[in-house]
């Protein structure tokens, strides 16, 4: 596989976590506790990070639950990274009274059909809205985009002039690990896409997606890259 390169961009990379427990089983995980990655999730994930386009970033952040913490750990012994660190803005949506049930059975549920249809209209009886979740989610991303930017002016500016060095500045990348339907609304946020429409992106677990936001306008670069085609996962 072969990937540009643009000098002097910063780049975000969305990581979702690896093959996990609840995956396997069609259960909707949200935020209950112990959910881990399987033997094949971690793999598949080992599989995967060796495809990345870089291998250096400025910071890896990643949502606080298990699953994910797992995920940034495995990553780390592909990647480096300056700071590493928990957010709970990646974290997964708060589902509420829909946590820890079959994804089988809420197909029957009248909110299904808004899930699916309206998704901006969507909160999850005593969790939170899928807009919530996107609106947190999209705002971190700004930030570290900006810091990002800053970084890199800040390369720029204590670059010897006299220099006999490459005058471009070095890229800043930045890793974050989140869950699927995050990373759907960040993808989303980046095309300009409502994100009643956010159901028509498709993220597989242990898939990394990267954005560049050199422009001023984001660009999806890849999504969805991911070495999982290799086990046998069954139907998504």
């Amino acid at each position: 596989m072969i990937w540009a390169r643009v000098d002097g961009m910063p780049v975000i990379v969305l990581l979702r976590h690896g093959v996990s427990s609840a995956n396997t089983a069609g259960i909707l995980a949200g935020r209950a506790p112990g959910v881990s990655l399987t033997d094949q999730g971690i793999s598949a994930l080992r599989e995967t990070l060796r495809m990345l386009p870089n291998q250096h970033f400025s910071r890896l952040l990643h949502s606080p639950l298990l699953r994910c913490e797992q995920t940034a750990e495995i990553a780390r012994e592909t990647i480096s990274a300056d700071t590493v660190a928990a957010v709970d803005d990646l974290i997964e949506l708060d589902y509420g009274e829909w946590t820890g049930r079959s994804l089988k059975d809420l197909g029957g549920e009248e909110l299904w059909k808004t899930v699916i249809d309206n998704a901006s209209q969507a909160r999850f009886p005593g969790g939170e809205s899928i807009a919530e979740a996107a609106e947190r989610a999209v705002a971190r991303v700004a930030t570290v985009v900006e810091e990002l930017r800053n970084e890199e002016r800040d390369d720029e500016k204590q670059r010897d002039p006299n220099s006999d060095e490459k005058k471009t500045s070095t890229s800043r990348w930045a890793m974050l690990v989140s869950h699927g339907d995050i990373i759907k609304a960040l993808i989303a946020d980046a095309l300009a896409m409502p994100l009643d429409d956010f159901q028509r992106i498709s993220v597989a677990p242990g898939s990394f997606t990267v954005i560049d936001y050199s422009g001023p306008r984001p660009v999806l670069s890849a999504m969805s890259i991911t070495a999982a085609r290799r086990v046998p996962l069954g139907p998504p």
